[in-house]
């Protein structure tokens, strides 16, 4: 399901989960889906700048978003 959710609307599923995370921080402020916001934000602009590239699968996107989620 996540992997056709991705092939279909491509980076701006990223794109769109940044903009809800930021939306509910600003509703319930704590600091805490900020970061996972701007993780998805930033997972977006990239995928819409190698959306094309072949090593940049839906699990890639996955693993860099958790990597990000974290720092």
């Amino acid at each position: 399901m996540f992997e056709r959710i991705i092939s279909e609307l491509g980076p701006w599923v990223w794109m769109v989960l940044g903009f809800v995370l930021l939306v509910m921080e600003v509703i319930a402020p704590g600091i805490f889906m900020l970061w996972i916001g701007i993780a998805a934000l930033l997972i977006g602009v990239v995928s819409l700048l190698i959306w094309d590239a072949d090593f940049w699968t839906w699990q890639i996107q996955v693993l860099a978003f958790l990597a990000m989620s974290l720092v």
